[in-house]
């Protein structure tokens, strides 16, 4: 099986892609850090790991994209686990806009080519994307975060009745995780924070399994179940409990 990890080079995207690695199968890796792809493929046995420095936000990131599947000779399997994530309670313009760059935009541009790849060519695919709990209930603390995981996980939603509409043999995956110890919260105490390489294994599961939606992990999905609950007005009341923390967001 072919498998392509778009967002690489460090966290989650970076255990997923060497659990694949280990499983014996051919594996492409991008991300922005060169230097840390080749590092994956020197530690991979030769010839099983396929790097391509890419930035998602750059206009050229599909047809990137699409080199790196003609070398691999196809593409079965791609997860995009590109992301970016900032507080941000000062509401920074460029803040926000660099997270909408690449949490929405760098993954239409990615998750457009590979659909119309997959359902034009009639071969099977299967498109994983990882989201967030935050995309369940908005975060004030990270307003462009929890807007572009919320984003993904409703277009990742019409893909999959797209690919009705079109005939094809798409299946799609929506992952959204608790907090994972990645760089994104490197430094900070939050609470049920699970291991990236936990993380991982769930992950490569819940796509073996072809899950539509899996929130990772159960202590999260509990939790998730709970949020769904509590009433908009309730929830933006509760931001009040944040005020004597908002500087340290």
């Amino acid at each position: 099986m072919n498998v392509i990890v778009i967002g690489a080079t460090s966290g989650i995207g970076r255990a997923v892609a060497e659990i694949y690695v280990r499983n014996g199968h051919k594996v492409g890796v991008t991300g922005r850090r060169e230097n840390l792809l080749r590092e994956i493929a020197g530690q991979a046995p030769e010839g099983t790991v396929y790097p391509k420095s890419f930035d998602v936000s750059g206009d050229d990131a599909a047809q990137r994209l699409a080199e790196l599947v003609e070398v691999m000779g196809g593409v079965d399997v791609c997860l995009y686990s590109s992301g970016y994530g900032h507080t941000n309670t000062a509401l920074e313009p460029t803040l926000e806009l660099g997270q909408i760059d690449v949490n929405a935009k760098g993954f239409v541009r990615c998750a457009a080519w590979l659909f119309n790849y997959w359902a034009g060519s009639g071969r099977r695919g299967h498109l994983a994307v990882i989201s967030s709990v935050a995309s369940i209930l908005p975060l004030g603390v990270c307003p462009a975060y929890s807007a572009t995981k919320k984003f993904e996980a409703f277009y990742a939603q019409t893909l999959r009745q797209l690919a009705v509409i079109r005939g094809a043999d798409i299946r799609i995956t929506v992952i959204k995780p608790g907090f994972v110890d990645t760089d994104f919260i490197q430094g900070r105490h939050f609470p049920m924070t699970i291991h990236r390489e936990n993380a991982a294994a769930m992950i490569v599961r819940a796509i073996r399994r072809g899950r539509k939606t899996v929130v990772i992990d159960r202590r999260w999905a509990a939790l998730g179940v709970l949020m769904r609950l509590i009433p908009s007005p309730l929830w933006n009341w509760g931001g009040r409990f944040f005020r004597p923390y908002k500087d340290m967001f």
